[in-house]
């Protein structure tokens, strides 16, 4: 039967490996077993089985619940598919179609003709350009932080009355603007990695400082693109 976490856990803490575990490797050798979680399940004593090939659920308690483990211990993570499929209709929706724009208008507008050439670039040290990134779904840190920049002085011109292109009456902007409503590319994306520790328990597991439970949803936040999936980091 499994035993009940103990009360004076508490979440946003950082709690290092007791004895409960020292004879467990961190490091997984086991299929559909990622690095850390039977050893986080002897400190919670959880005896039920451990994940699965097709479950997005590593571990269950019967207080704190389905249980996703991240392990942090060298950077941040990828997340599993339901998060993914969430960023790929964030693409779709606003991402894509501001390169569709830029496409059709950077030879007859001034504005798409800046946008496609910072699209084209590549920023810090990168070794794809942005638009080589949004195609692979590969954007680094610094990609991502110049495609957000692009997408917010879009969304400032175009409610500024005062710039007038007639490139932004396409529906591609309408519908960029309406999909983004007051929210970033950046935010979007925070939103979309926060869902796995909203819907579920999130643990953060490292080789040598411990485990902690992340309920300070603020500190979780998207920083790349790797692999077609979205990172997680905890700050």
């Amino acid at each position: 039967m499994e035993t009940k976490i103990q009360p004076e856990i508490v979440h946003d803490k950082i709690y290092s490996w007791s004895n409960k575990s020292k004879d467990i490797p961190f490091k997984s050798n086991k299929k559909c077993v990622g690095n850390g979680e039977e050893k986080l399940a002897y400190e919670l004593n959880i005896t039920s089985p451990i994940g699965g090939q097709n479950s997005t659920v590593d571990l269950k308690h019967p207080n704190i619940g389905n249980i996703s483990v991240k392990d942090m211990t060298h950077d941040d993570c990828t997340l599993g598919a339901e998060c993914t499929q969430e960023m790929r209709k964030i693409f779709r929706k606003i991402v894509n179609l501001f390169v569709a724009w830029i496409e059709k208008y950077e030879q007859s507008c001034e504005l798409a003709k800046k946008f496609h050439s910072s699209i084209n670039k590549k920023n810090g040290s990168s070794i794809l350009t942005i638009l080589e990134g949004i195609d692979r779904c590969e954007l680094s840190k610094t990609n991502l932080m110049e495609l957000n920049k692009n997408l917010e002085e879009l969304k400032k011109i175009k409610v500024d009355t005062k710039v007038i292109y007639d490139s932004l009456n396409s529906e591609y902007i309408d519908d960029i603007i309406y999909n983004m409503g007051n929210k970033s590319l950046q935010e979007m994306l925070n939103d979309c990695i926060r869902k796995e520790a909203i819907n579920m328990t999130l643990i953060i597991v490292y080789k040598d400082k411990g485990w902690i439970i992340i309920k300070d949803y603020s500190k979780l936040s998207c920083p790349r693109i790797t692999r077609g999936s979205p990172r997680i980091n905890y700050n």
